[in-house]
Parts: structure tokens; C-alpha cells; sequence
């Protein structure tokens, strides 16, 4: 009989595959199934199997139903919102993948996946097994124990007894009793009110389990009763100390412990003067107002809520299975199943592996996990590696730093990698206890500096906007981008959620790459990554390269096949370097008229709130929804909108609100004081402390990926938001101002996506309105209502407007009604005569719609391509939604294509000029330059000439421009 140690792996199934749908977002097979659940509960698999070699295994999963709980408790889980759709789909895949690698799957009516563990663990224990808990959960974490472990693969924790007192607080035994006291909001378990899970280690860290705390509540709740009684009654000092020595019998230390001392000590004093009894009574009303107090009250008040929470958090080890080692033993995976089912899903990786391995052989490791990563601490390897990479012609790198903004971070190193399955890190300013010897950053700028600024050297990177900031301030200019992986990837799929290094790795590689939280923690003791060893970060930062390196080998001829190359090679790729000067110029800001402009807000708003409660008829916290909701539908009796996702409560949004406006006064006053809070909250305040110290600009971060149509957003802040028609907003550009000596120069597109319009539907009306230089709204509005544009008036004008913009968004007729004041058939009538005259307009987005529908994606004018899923599975509603998006896209997408070519035309020629006048902002149609006032002459016409000659169209281009002292001058 073998004496070897037998280990069981008991794997939580369902929590993995939750955690990995919310990780990995927008991985789809070619079908459009989402995969990315299943893709992330096979890595975590795959690295299990790989790294413990279980010979026994099983996976738990819930089934769909009620359990043993809800017979306890019909509330329990009663909160939790559906399981997503798209995640449910893919639990049948994850139970195919265990079964292909011969993994059992345990599951049963009525009971969690937990309990499964639970009475699993406790039949292995008592059949001679160890027992390996694999869980991300605290509520498993009850189970450890003698022979019995938790390994929490997300943060890859193996955790003992002693390992969970020091991760969660307590040990094991103990887990329940926390879990009862602080409650599950996720799964609806009750709790005690108040009692949150600091609260809740810290009071069974003292005090032991549920039994004893709540013994020690009635005690508080009876001394302290005791201590009400005698100070009301004026009993003598002696009774009053009784009390108190009872509560201190209770709280052994904190802070609250001292007030009952200093309590105590001052009747003991006897009160001859009314200044001594005035100290009393503050010390007693302070004792009143401890957050001790309120809890051991609540705990003693909802003792039966305490005790059915411990017991519906408590995993129950009484399923009624039964253990059979042999049914649980690891048997090698079925590879033919395998790869059909990872071709399917669309993991190419891993079909690869296991189509082409034989079945007597182990399987290959992939690319990415037969890695070999190294790093580079000496001059003599420094100097190997740039001759490597210039034989190589094109690398990838990558930088590591402390901070994630590019303008304050420093440099903690650099990785490089010119081919799959090998990258290269080099340490330059890690710190701790024991680091190697690092290169100096002036040897890298001498031996790596002139392979980086060799424009003949092709590279890649992934954000590498980023890491040209970062480089850049340390000395190493960098040229020659060939791709960044980030923006090659948006244009091949504009509506993907993310395009991260990891979502990207995960998406095109079918790889799980290693997660910065993993190195630095999270939290309050997360450290930033020079704190953490050369040898880890090793790993993590040349994986970045190298995988950016194979994300470039795929994501190159990608672009080809979809037809994009040419966009990225003349418009998104040659933009980047252009933004890049853009973010680190950056913009002056006159911080002390800000900080004069907060105060007088101040005031305002104090105002505001004041005309608020007076509307309202009483005070209320204007920023509590909850205190709004119980004025507007309850005290008012306003008509209830619609009900917020979340919570299933009447919405006060902004767009409630002004569906309210009509009926009262306070909706629309509502609506101006969140208007001036936001702006003196966004900007106002915010401005002055996101001056650099280092360049006393403020540097704003442009995304070439912000939105689908292609639009460029910014952040950090957004200067794209700050609005350019309210007094506030006006005022809050006059803070912009330029360098002594300069002024600003705006060129603003005018009605830019009305011309693009034109163009593409070919409409001879509006043609012809745009190359007279008509005002194209009068000119609409004659034409819709029958008058010559002479007998325009204002409300005519302002309808046509509406409808001109409108139909660029798919405006509805509701809509239209709305907003203009009018009936929804006076909005039909008005929007049939428009489309009679422009007959064009109809046909084009009618065209688009059927083009759409057909292929499934639109194109712009420059060929940017964007798609809609939702036209192929979509219900009615999602897909008119898509349809009018289709019909935007064209239009707003080839917009914004002519200012990003006009930014790289201004570019040009602010260069060709030899200029100093450089770009600052780029704000929708408008561009903001910083010009020397000595060069306004040459500048201002050749900005003009080059956003206006950017690109022929059926009708001009106008871009109108203006100078001044402060952008609020020039807008």
C-alpha cells in the first residue's frame, strides 16, 4: 500500500467563472458567442493543472433553483440581478471544458456549489485526503482547518489557518461569525444594520464568536440602561459608578473606553460650581454620540438577524453525496474533444496545442508560457542587446514606471522584444532590500538611446503615446513607430469595450498574461513597482513586449484584410506623435482667478439651495436623490418618470428633471444648480491641482480609441466638456490663457458635419445653400415652410435647426415634439416637408440603413469601418438603434476624419513654416493653437488655408478663426 500523500482539489466552478466574465470583457468566438467566461476559467484551469499536478480534482457549480436557504429565509439572494445573459451561456462550455480534461462536475438541486465543497472536504478528510479548497471567496475560507487549505488562484494565496488570520482577520473558525454580523449584500443576507466588516473582525477579534458577542451586547444594552436611569433620576454618585464600571467591564480598550474613564473620573468631582456640571453633561453627551454604542444596540436588537445571517453564511457539510476517490482521480484529457471544443470557441491557442499534439505525448507549452525572459543588468549585455535590435529592423518596447500619468511619472525600466517567445527587461531604478546592480540611465541613453531615435528601426507598442512621454523626459526620443497594437486593434473593432494589453493578449492570442495587481497588491498596501524584485517584474514587463510584439505580427495583416491599413499608415498612426506634442505642451491656466471664481460659486450656490427649499416648502439635502425623490413625487406630487436600473426607484436624472420642468419650477432650478456644482467641481476647483510642478501647464490625455465613430475624447482632464455657450462655462475659458508674449488662435470648423452631409447624400438644395454661403438654416427653413428666406422668422429658423442637426442622430418625431414645443403630428408634417424638398437626405440614410443591414457595418468617407452585431441578433428596438448609429457613423466618422487630417495638415505646416506656433487643444470641430504675437500674420492664414483645403468635397470647407488674450476671446 502506498504510503504517498493523497490531495484532493475541490475547485468553486461557479465563483471562477464570474470573476473571469467580469475580467476579460468582449471575447467573442466567430459567431458572436461570448466567450470570455469560459476563456478565463480555462486559464485558471490550465495553470492549476500545470502548477499542482492534482491527482484527484472535481468542479462545483450551482444549478438554477431555489435551495435549502430560501426555505430559511425567502429573501436570501432575493437582490441579486439576473445572471447576465451572455454569461449564462457559457456555463454549459466551462462544464465541456472540465469534461474534456476528464475533470468531474459536481453539482446537485437545491444546494450551492459551497456546500458540494464543503461535504467534500469533509468525506476526503475522513477517507485520508488533504483537501485544496480553490476559491476566491471569504466564505469558504470557514473550511480551513487541519488537512484542509484555500488557494486563491486570482492572487495566488495558499492559505492555512494562520494565513487566513492574517489575510481576513480571523481564523477560520470564527469566518461565520463575522460573515453573520456584517451581512452579504450580494447574496442579501441580512446582517446587523451598521455593522460593516471592519466592524464586524474587529468586535470577534475581541470579544470570540456570535454567542459571546451577543451576550456582551445584553450587558451593554443593560449597563448602559442602568446609566440612563441614574443620570435621569439624579441618583447618587455611587450608582452611576456602578454603571460605568460595567460598561468598562464590557470595552476593554478603544477610544470609547477613554470617554467611559474621563466620564467617571468627573463624578467623582463633586459638582459645586455650574462649570463642573457643564462638563459632565458634554462628557455624557459625547458618550451618547459613540459609534460603540449605536453597535453593541444594534447588535443586541437584531439578535435572532444576526444569528439566522451566521447561519445562512455557514456552508453546510451534510450533502447528501458520496465520496468515491476513484470517480475523483485525474484522468489525461480527451485532446480530440478538446479541440473541437476550442475551435469552436474560438481559442486558436489552445487548438493548436491540442490538435497537434500527440495523444502519448505531454502537450506543448504555448509561445507565450514557453517564454524566456530575461534582464539585462549589465553594459556588456546592453550593448548585445541593441545590436540585436537593429539586425532585427522592428522590436517592440514597452515602459515600466511609478505613476500612471506619462508627464510625472519616472522611468522604473524599459522591455524590448523583436520575436515570439523571447523579451529583454532592463531595471533601472528598482528599490529595496537586496536589489541587483542596475545600469545607470546614462548608459542606456548612450548604447539603447540611438537604436530608439533610428527612424530606419521600425517599432511597435502598445499606448505608445505613453511610453514616448516617458522616454522622452528621460532623454531617449524615440522615432519610427511603426504600429501602436491599441489603436491597430480599434480600428479593426471600433465598439470593443477595452483595448488593453490583457483583453487584447486574451482576445488575438488566447493568452492570460500576468496582472499588475499580481506584483503590486491592492489597497492601502499596494506598492508600486520599483518596490518589487527585478527578477517578478522581469517576467511581467518583457511578457508586455514580447506579447505587444506577436499582437503586432497579427494585428498587421489584419488591417489588409479589413481594408483600415490605408487609414492607419496616412491618418491614426501619423496623428499619434502629433497628440503626443500636443499632451506635452499642454495649456497655461490662470489658477488664482479659478480659485476667485470657486468663492463667488460658493455663494451661489448656497443661494440656489436656499430658492430650492423655498420652492420645495422645507430645508432637504439637494444632493441626496433619496431626500429629492421623497420632495418631488411624495411632498409635491410630481408625476414619477422612469425607474432607475439599479435599484427599481423613480429616477431624479437630468433627464427626468426636465421632463419635470413644465410641471414646477423647482425641476428647472434643480437642473441649473447641478449644472453649476459640476462645472465648479470639474473644472473650477479641480484645474488648479492638476498644474505640473515641472512645466506649470496643465497636460490633458487625448484617446484616439475614445469613440467609436472615431472622435477623439480627452481626460484628465476633459477639456472637451467645458461648455462654450453658458456664462459659466465662458468664464471658465477666460482661465486659459497663454504665455506672456503669445496669444491664442481658434479655427473652428463651421457646420462641418451639415457640409459632410451634403456631400455624401449629393442633395442639389443643400449643395447649392453651402456654396452661396447661406445661412443653411434659413435656407432650410424657406424651403419647409414655403417662404422666401426673407420671411424666415426666429421659431422657424430654430425648428429647421433642430431637424438639421437632428436628422444627423436619427432623431425621432417624438423627439423633435419635445424639444420644439410642438404636437407629434405637427413634428411628422414638419419632418415629411423637409425630407420632400431634400429628397436626397431620405434616399442617403435610407441607403446607409440597407447597406448596413446587409453588411452588417458602414464605412466613412476615408474608409473607417464600424460594426453592428445587434443588425444580425438584436431585437426591434436594438436594431433601429444600430441603424440610426449606421447613419451617424458616416457622417460624425468621416467629420472627425477631416480634423484629424487637418491637425496633421496644420502640423505640416506649422513645421514647413519653421514656426514656433504650436497646437494646444483639439476640441470637437475646433483647433487651439498657442501662436508668438510676431507670427500671428503668416499663422493665422496658413491655418485657415490648410483645415479649408484639407480634403475636396462637393461643397467648401469654412473653418472660422479668431485671436485673442484668453481661449473665452476666441470661442
Amino acid at each position: 500500500m502506498s504510503s504517498e500523500r493523497r490531495v484532493l482539489y475541490l475547485v468553486d466552478g461557479t465563483s471562477q467563472m464570474f470573476r473571469a466574465y467580469f475580467a476579460i470583457r468582449g471575447l467573442t468566438n466567430a459567431d458572436g458567442l461570448a466567450t470570455n467566461a469560459v476563456f478565463g476559467f480555462t486559464s485558471m484551469l490550465r495553470k492549476l493543472l500545470d502548477d499542482e499536478k492534482p491527482g484527484h480534482i472535481g468542479v462545483a457549480f450551482d444549478l438554477p433553483g431555489p435551495t435549502f436557504r430560501e426555505e430559511k429565509y425567502a429573501d436570501y439572494k432575493a437582490q441579486r440581478p439576473p445572471v447576465p445573459e451572455d454569461l449564462n451561456a457559457q456555463f454549459p462550455f466551462a462544464k465541456e471544458v472540465c469534461e474534456g480534461f476528464r475533470i468531474p462536475v459536481l453539482e446537485l438541486a437545491g444546494f450551492e456549489a459551497d456546500d458540494l465543497i464543503a461535504t467534500y472536504a469533509r468525506l476526503a478528510r475522513e477517507h485520508g485526503f488533504d483537501v485544496v479548497v480553490v476559491a476566491s471567496d471569504k466564505d469558504l475560507l470557514q473550511l480551513v482547518g487541519d488537512g484542509v487549505v484555500v488557494l486563491n488562484p486570482s492572487k495566488n494565496l495558499r492559505l492555512d489557518p494562520a494565513g487566513v488570520k492574517e489575510a481576513f482577520g480571523v481564523f477560520p473558525e470564527y469566518v461565520r461569525d463575522v460573515l453573520g454580523l456584517m451581512g452579504d449584500a450580494v447574496d442579501n443576507i441580512p446582517g446587523v444594520p451598521g455593522v460593516g466588516e471592519k466592524t464586524a473582525i474587529e468586535m470577534v477579534s475581541t470579544y470570540g464568536g456570535m454567542d459571546a458577542i451577543l451576550e456582551r451586547a445584553k450587558r451593554f444594552v443593560a449597563a448602559w440602561s442602568a446609566k440612563d436611569a441614574a443620570v435621569e433620576s439624579g441618583a447618587p454618585t455611587r450608582e452611576l459608578s456602578t454603571a460605568f464600571d460595567a460598561l468598562l467591564e464590557i470595552e476593554p480598550a478603544g477610544e470609547f473606553r477613554d470617554r467611559i474613564i474621563a466620564a467617571r473620573a468627573a463624578i467623582a468631582v463633586p459638582a459645586a460650581d455650574p462649570k463642573q456640571a457643564r462638563a459632565l453633561a458634554k462628557l455624557l453627551k459625547d458618550l451618547d454620540k459613540g459609534s460603540s454604542r449605536r453597535v453593541w444596540f444594534a447588535v443586541a436588537e437584531h439578535e435572532e438577524q444576526a444569528r439566522l445571517s451566521k447561519d445562512l453564511a455557514t456552508v453546510h457539510v451534510d450533502v447528501p453525496v458520496t465520496f468515491d476517490a476513484r470517480a475523483l482521480r485525474l484522468d489525461p484529457p480527451d485532446r480530440e474533444k478538446l479541440t473541437v471544443l476550442f475551435r469552436s470557441l474560438g481559442f486558436r491557442t489552445l487548438t493548436a496545442e491540442f490538435e497537434q499534439a500527440p495523444a502519448e505525448e505531454p502537450a506543448p507549452t504555448p509561445a507565450a508560457e514557453r517564454a524566456a525572459y530575461h534582464a539585462v543588468l549589465t553594459r556588456a549585455a546592453l550593448s548585445d542587446l541593441a545590436k540585436a535590435l537593429r539586425r532585427a529592423g522592428r522590436f517592440a518596447v514597452d515602459t515600466e514606471t511609478n505613476h500612471q500619468d506619462p508627464m510625472r511619472a519616472a522611468i522604473v525600466g524599459i522591455s524590448v522584444a523583436w520575436r515570439a517567445g523571447e523579451g529583454f527587461y532592463i531595471p533601472l531604478a528598482h528599490r529595496y532590500l537586496g536589489v541587483p546592480d542596475q545600469l545607470d540611465l546614462e548608459v542606456v541613453r548612450e548604447i539603447l538611446g540611438p537604436v530608439l531615435a533610428d527612424p530606419a528601426i521600425a517599432k511597435v507598442g502598445q499606448n505608445f503615446k505613453y511610453d514616448l512621454h516617458v522616454l522622452r523626459r528621460h532623454g531617449l526620443p524615440v522615432e519610427g513607430w511603426a504600429l501602436d497594437t491599441m489603436v491597430a486593434a480599434f480600428l479593426l473593432e471600433p465598439d470593443r469595450v477595452s483595448f488593453g494589453l490583457d483583453q487584447l493578449a486574451a482576445h488575438l492570442l488566447g493568452h492570460e498574461t500576468i496582472k499588475y495587481a499580481s506584483l503590486v497588491g491592492t489597497g492601502a498596501k499596494q506598492l508600486t513597482l520599483d518596490q518589487v524584485e527585478v527578477e517578478r517584474v522581469t517576467d511581467y514587463a518583457a511578457e508586455d513586449a514580447e506579447v505587444t510584439f506577436r499582437l503586432a505580427e497579427v494585428l498587421g495583416p489584419r488591417l489588409a484584410t479589413a481594408g483600415v491599413a490605408e487609414l492607419y499608415r496616412t491618418m491614426d498612426g501619423p496623428l499619434l506623435p502629433v497628440l503626443a506634442r500636443m499632451e506635452a505642451t499642454g495649456i497655461r491656466i490662470d489658477a488664482a482667478s479659478l480659485r476667485a471664481m470657486s468663492r463667488e460659486m460658493d455663494v451661489l450656490l448656497d443661494r440656489a439651495r436656499k430658492d430650492i427649499h423655498e420652492l420645495a416648502g422645507s430645508p432637504f439635502n439637494v444632493d441626496s436623490p433619496k431626500q429629492l425623490r421623497e420632495i418631488l413625487y411624495g411632498k409635491l406630487g410630481l408625476t414619477p418618470g422612469r425607474k432607475t436600473a439599479k435599484s427599481g426607484v423613480h429616477s431624479t436624472d437630468a433627464q427626468t428633471l426636465e421632463d419635470l420642468a413644465g410641471e414646477h419650477e423647482i425641476a428647472r432650478r434643480l437642473l441649473a444648480y447641478r449644472e453649476l456644482a459640476k462645472l465648479k467641481g470639474t473644472y473650477v476647483d479641480a484645474l488648479p491641482e492638476l498644474v505640473n510642478p515641472e512645466t506649470g501647464r496643465i497636460h490633458t490625455s487625448y484617446h484616439p480609441t475614445g469613440a467609436a465613430t472615431g472622435r477623439l475624447s480627452s481626460s484628465d482632464p476633459n477639456l472637451q466638456n467645458i461648455p462654450a455657450r453658458s456664462d459659466v462655462g465662458l468664464r471658465i475659458r477666460s482661465a486659459f490663457v497663454p504665455e506672456p508674449g503669445w496669444v491664442f488662435l481658434a479655427s473652428d470648423y463651421s457646420q462641418v458635419e451639415l457640409r459632410v452631409l451634403a456631400h455624401l447624400c449629393e442633395d442639389p438644395g443643400l449643395i447649392e445653400a453651402f456654396r452661396a454661403g447661406e445661412d443653411i438654416h434659413r435656407v432650410t427653413a424657406s424651403k419647409v415652410f414655403g417662404v422666401t428666406p426673407e420671411a424666415v422668422d426666429d421659431g422657424m429658423r430654430r425648428r429647421a435647426k433642430a431637424v438639421n442637426f437632428g436628422i444627423l442622430y436619427g432623431m425621432s418625431e417624438s423627439r423633435l415634439a419635445r424639444d420644439q414645443g410642438m404636437s407629434r403630428g405637427e413634428a411628422r408634417e414638419f419632418m415629411k416637408a423637409y425630407f420632400d424638398r431634400f429628397r436626397n437626405v431620405r434616399a442617403y440614410i435610407d441607403r446607409v440603413r440597407e447597406d448596413a443591414t446587409r453588411e452588417g457595418a458602414v464605412r466613412t468617407l476615408f474608409g473607417r469601418v464600424r460594426y453592428f452585431p445587434a443588425l444580425r441578433r438584436g431585437g426591434r428596438a436594438e436594431v433601429e438603434q444600430a441603424l440610426r448609429a449606421a447613419v451617424n457613423t458616416t457622417i460624425q466618422g468621416t467629420a472627425a476624419d477631416l480634423m484629424k487630417l487637418a491637425m496633421l495638415r496644420v502640423d505640416r505646416a506649422l513645421s514647413d513654416a519653421g514656426a514656433k506656433s504650436r497646437m494646444l487643444l483639439q476640441v470637437h470641430d475646433e483647433l487651439l493653437l498657442e501662436v508668438p504675437e510676431g507670427e500671428v500674420e503668416v499663422v493665422l492664414p496658413l491655418v485657415r488655408r490648410a483645415m479649408e483645403e484639407v480634403h475636396p468635397l462637393n461643397v467648401p470647407l469654412l473653418a472660422q478663426t479668431s485671436v485673442g488674450r484668453d481661449w473665452r476671446e476666441v470661442t
